[in-house]
């Protein structure tokens, strides 16, 4: 399976029980991204995991606009992020100290020492909403679920793992509301303790339906349709042009005087913008101009 191209994810519930679950698999979408910056094999691992992570969070929470997961802290790593769409759009990047050599492996706490995971849920019409989470725990999947027991007070279990090929995630929860079949009380225990047993390569290269038959093939498992995702970033000519306009007529000038125009990278898929005097005179008017 690992030459086939799969970008997808995919819910499923086990009958008679409230207990749901969610499981993805990217292997372009998640090259696309990773492959706009030479990041060493272990960062790349590292934000495939949030890859994987930002799919699953975004499957769950239903709005019409953009999710993301954020990482800060103070050490060598000082950002990562990764975003999604309504429509399944996924991008992502990672900044770190490149004077200092990455090691092969290392935990969430000690690349991002003091810092703090930020899940943000920003709809297209309404109120943005952020959850903090401090990083406690050595893994994302930690993280994760101490922040679905903090803010839906559900128990919740994340699997995640990523190769620079291929990443991938699984997701447990038990829903309270749910009608459970009589007699089954450790339906939760049960069902974590299987996924428990999963194996990286099995994340990274089963189908869902065979993970899921490798897990649970005494269980009565209900898969539903699949979703394609894909890489995607949202810049645009307009969106960057109104960031350059926020850094005020003055910078501008300045940098216009120094540079000839103002120029912007995207960080996400590298897309160059340039932005002439001209360009920036029609909103700036004579403030813009450099003579």
């Amino acid at each position: 399976m690992n030459n086939v191209t799969i970008n997808e994810i995919q819910r499923f519930s086990f009958d008679n029980t409230n207990v749901r679950g969610e499981r993805v698999l990217l292997n372009s979408a998640y090259q696309e991204i990773i492959k706009r910056k030479q990041y060493p094999l272990s960062l790349e691992k590292l934000l495939g995991e949030f890859v994987a992570a930002i799919a699953l969070l975004r499957d769950i929470v239903k709005i019409d606009g953009v999710l993301s997961i954020q990482a800060k802290g103070n050490g060598f790593l000082s950002t990562l992020m990764t975003e999604c769409d309504e429509h399944q759009n996924l991008r992502g990047i990672a900044q770190w100290d490149e004077s200092q050599d990455v090691p092969d492996t290392f935990s969430l706490k000690e690349v991002l020492e003091g810092g703090y995971l930020a899940i943000t849920i920003q709809p297209r019409n309404g109120q943005r909403y952020q959850g903090i989470v401090e990083i406690v725990g050595d893994t994302l999947s930690e993280c994760l679920e101490q922040y679905f027991s903090q803010s839906e007070q559900l128990p919740s279990r994340v699997w995640l793992a990523a190769n620079g090929a291929q990443c991938g995630g699984l997701f447990l929860q038990r829903l309270p509301l749910e009608q459970a079949k009589e007699g089954d009380e450790d339906a939760w225990e049960r069902f974590t303790h299987l996924a428990s047993t999963v194996k990286e390569e099995e994340l990274l290269g089963l189908e869902t339906e065979s993970l899921l038959h490798r897990l649970y093939h005494e269980e009565e498992v209900r898969l539903y349709d699949t979703k394609p995702m894909q890489f995607g970033c949202s810049c645009s000519r307009q969106r960057t042009l109104d960031a350059v306009m926020s850094l005020g007529s003055e910078e501008i000038r300045e940098l216009l005087i120094e540079q000839g125009s103002v120029k912007v990278d995207c960080q996400f898929c590298a897309e160059k913008y340039e932005f002439t005097e001209d360009d920036l005179t029609d909103m700036l008017g004579d403030q813009a101009k450099t003579h």
